[in-house]
């Protein structure tokens, strides 16, 4: 006599199998170590995502004490000065920390003061501030 090796529940292959995959009709007595056991045990931890629970449902803000509604935390008296409302009309336009970025956060003026003028370019700007000193001198004579 030949002896058969015990039937094991083996998984549908062209059908989803039902939510944690143990159908009573199909597998009879629950198995914990066959497939549909196996793949609920690892669907179970690899679908649930890790979330602190303390901070799940934290919502950082406050109830305004004139209107008595809730705002959210970037909601201050930072976001009404004058450097705030210019940085938000500005970004409507291009990109302001680029722009501030684009010479290391210096100004136009901090820049060019580092900066010494050439032997040729000084003697121009000589040259050009006592133009301007004689045209003023003669412009008596003119009028």
């Amino acid at each position: 006599m030949l002896q058969t090796p015990p039937a094991t529940a083996v998984p549908p292959l062209n059908e989803r199998p039902p939510a944690g995959g143990y159908n009573p009709a199909i597998h009879g007595d629950y198995d914990p170590n066959a497939w549909y056991a196996k793949n609920s045990q690892e669907n179970d931890e690899s679908d649930v995502p890790v979330m602190d629970t303390a901070t799940a449902y934290a919502a950082i803000g406050s109830f305004n004490r004139f209107t008595g509604r809730w705002q959210g935390d970037d909601q201050n008296p930072d976001r009404h000065n004058d450097e705030a409302k210019s940085r938000r009309q500005m970004n409507a336009f291009f990109d302001v920390d680029a722009a501030a970025n684009a010479h290391d956060g210096r100004s136009l003026k901090a820049e060019r003061s580092g900066k010494k003028p050439s032997k040729s370019e000084l003697k121009h700007f000589k040259e050009k501030r006592r133009a301007k000193k004689e045209e003023k001198r003669r412009a008596w004579l003119r009028d």
